[in-house]
């Protein structure tokens, strides 16, 4: 998920200059220097540089894991119709997004002369150079991103948690996801410190790709064994629709894998670049999880959580299926977890600069941070387990500000005061971002989090017998 190298530095000596520049007080020139010779992405020497097939197998893995399977819920919110159309428009939006993102960075790399820099302070940078609202928020910009993508990155693991241990439970027959959660709990805390490069990671990603894969053709399997959906919504209501909003930003947005192959790439320009990385890494798996996502909603109705649940449990591909998707689902986890953990670190290395913590004293940290990220995502799935609306909440909340709205934000203010294009048409498109993000940001997520203070109710009712 992240870029496994050290700690991000926030002071950093621009090329050809004596000086160091500090992210926590840097601003760009107040006129934008003329385009030269310089580009960033030609300066960075990755301390683990990954190959190309390893960004690909990396995203891949991320766009195309366990969020596919929630995807005929997400079109059972919107309907049959708009739920298509919705899928391959936000796969299209996240594409446009995650590369203006990109964009941004560099364009902030190239004004300050130096390789890289990290989403928080680029962030921060880019919203002092535009107008005074933004320059307000700007001075909390490193900490804002930090709080989502932190937030983010534990929403997803938690995910993954809800759905390995309810897929354990279904195969051992278990009454309760409890006791998943304590066979599940030691695993997951071993690949915690068994996953630290991105190496590693590729390779275990290759796996998880691969089993993905079978799952998949034995989901489709029953999709056309079985179909007995019982009717199907052609439209829904405006409410639904912003829950499958959410559901569906969640699944195909991949901001923090596209920011550490952007830092682990010996050739980041492969990212971006026509039919690139991110072009066959988000839209194709968007393509594919659109056309799961109708079968499965036409094969099966409407449903609660993800389409494993809905697969017969007496039949033994079935079975096999959710066992794959539990072990690839499993690995993924610590893919996940590491941005949050390197965002943690990060802090805390940089609190005090006078009297930073030793080498020593930051893997000691790390030691204790590792685990109790893993910690806080099984206590979380405890006390909410439902897989479809905390996946709703989770991307409205998080992915719509990290995906759409900052990077729209920071593309107008880097080109502050203008121009903004012919008949300002930079300005308008990425207003009509903004807009849009905050909007389903607002309401997804009070939406969301009431289904999910109702299930909570339903689920402790004296009446309610599975627990």
């Amino acid at each position: 998920m992240a870029a496994f190298e050290a700690v991000s530095r926030i002071r950093i000596q621009p090329m050809n200059r004596a000086s160091f520049i500090d992210f926590r007080t840097a601003r760009l020139p107040l006129q934008t220097p003329e385009i030269d010779d310089f580009d960033p992405s030609l300066q960075r020497e990755p301390k683990n540089p990954i190959k190309l097939w390893m960004a690909y197998f990396n995203l891949l893995r991320t766009v195309f894991g366990a969020g596919v399977l929630g995807l005929p819920l997400a079109i059972s919110q919107a309907g049959i119709i708009l739920g298509p159309i919705l899928t391959i428009a936000i796969g299209f939006l996240i594409v446009h997004t995650h590369r203006m993102l990109l964009r941004c960075l560099n364009e902030v790399s190239r004004q300050l002369k130096i390789p890289y820099i990290s989403y928080r302070y680029g962030f921060r940078i880019a919203l002092l150079h535009g107008p005074g609202i933004c320059q307000f928020f700007g001075h909390f910009g490193p900490a804002i991103i930090a709080t989502f993508m932190i937030l983010s990155q534990l929403g997803i693991c938690t995910v993954f948690v809800c759905f390995t241990s309810d897929s354990l439970r279904d195969i051992m027959d278990w009454q309760s996801s409890q006791t998943a959660l304590l066979a599940l709990l030691l695993p997951y805390l071993l690949l915690q410190f068994f996953m630290k490069t991105l190496k590693i990671v590729s390779y275990v990603s290759l796996m998880g790709n691969l089993l993905n894969l079978i799952g998949l053709i034995l989901v489709f399997y029953h999709i056309f064994d079985d179909p007995h959906g019982e009717y199907i919504d052609a439209t829904t209501d405006a409410l639904p629709v912003l829950m499958s909003i959410g559901s569906f930003l969640f699944n195909l947005s991949a901001v923090g894998v596209v920011l550490s192959l952007d830092k682990a790439l010996q050739n980041p320009k492969v990212l971006t670049e026509k039919f690139g990385v991110l072009d066959i890494g988000i839209l194709i798996p968007t393509l594919v999880a659109t056309i799961f996502g109708v079968l499965g909603y036409w094969s099966f109705g409407t449903m609660e959580e993800n389409i494993l649940r809905s697969l017969p449990y007496d039949d033994d591909t079935a079975m096999a299926a959710i066992g794959l998707y539990l072990i690839a689902i499993a690995f993924a986890h610590p893919i996940q977890s590491y941005p949050g953990i390197q965002i943690i670190l990060e802090v805390i290395k940089n609190r005090d600069l006078m009297h930073p913590p030793s080498e020593q004293s930051m893997k000691l940290v790390e030691m204790v941070v590792r685990p109790c990220f893993v910690l806080a995502s099984f206590i979380i799935c405890y006390l909410i387990p439902f897989q479809g609306p905390f996946i709703a909440f989770v991307g409205n909340l998080c992915t719509t500000l990290l995906a759409l709205v900052f990077p729209a934000t920071m593309e107008i203010c880097l080109m502050y005061p203008g121009p903004y294009g012919k008949y300002k048409i930079y300005l308008y498109k990425n207003l009509f971002i903004i807009i849009l993000g905050l909007f389903t940001w607002a309401y997804g997520v009070v939406l969301s989090g009431y289904l999910i203070y109702v299930r909570l109710l339903v689920a402790r009712s004296p009446n309610d017998l599975d627990t």
